[in-house]
């Protein structure tokens, strides 16, 4: 499937079958997101929206008797969450920043979106923006977006790499490289973000989400 965007920044080629967090540790930031998500908020019968499915650790931490949906560009990742075979675990190939996220999920409402780092890897502001938006529509009412303080503060991007192990032999990986800094994600404009869809703020030291009205 062909990904769409709104904008003409360069990219990866996401087609090719690239590596990337299926095999190594669930990071810090998701085990905060998790943390606070099993300690404050009712996770009964709830239809979650996990943006980068990494090593699916999270998915296996949260599902119980929720319905999980998870995305990534990475289709050594989709594998290995489908090889786990996890009841109400639906997993798709897709980029958040692109049209084709909208495509997907604007039918669709969700009680919890969770995503480490909601900014940090946004090729632009035109494409972060309108994926922000998205997000904001597919929240059901009183619905909550958490985020991680620290994936906030990262301004990465991801590049092409061809590789070699033992494993895949000769691959594509997905590297991570410094980006834009105005990817940096302040509370000053997650203030600006909440105002204007209508959502409430709340953040600690180590998460911050998003409320539905």
């Amino acid at each position: 499937m062909k990904i769409n965007y709104k904008c003409n920044c360069s990219k990866p080629n996401f087609e090719n079958n690239y590596t990337y967090w299926e095999d190594k540790d669930v990071t810090s930031d998701e085990k905060d997101i998790i943390f606070y998500l099993e300690n404050n908020i009712s996770l009964e019968n709830k239809n979650i929206l996990h943006i980068g499915i990494g090593n699916s650790f999270l998915s296996q931490k949260l599902l119980n008797n929720n319905k999980i949906y998870g995305i990534s560009i990475s289709k050594k990742e989709i594998d290995k969450g489908k090889k786990l075979n996890l009841r109400n675990y639906h997993i798709f190939f897709c980029d958040k920043y692109s049209v084709t996220f909208s495509d997907f999920f604007l039918k669709h409402k969700f009680d919890i979106i969770i995503d480490n780092n909601l900014k940090s890897y946004s090729c632009c502001n035109t494409s972060f923006f309108y994926f922000f938006e998205n997000l904001s529509k597919i929240l059901t009412s009183g619905g909550i977006l958490i985020t991680s303080r620290k994936g906030m503060a990262w301004y990465k991007k991801l590049i092409s790499k061809m590789s070699f192990n033992f494993k895949y032999f000769l691959h594509y990986k997905l590297k991570e490289v410094d980006g834009n800094k105005s990817n940096i994600m302040t509370i000053e404009e997650s203030k600006k973000l909440s105002k204007k869809y209508s959502l409430n703020l709340y953040f600690d030291e180590k998460i911050c989400y998003f409320k539905k009205i």
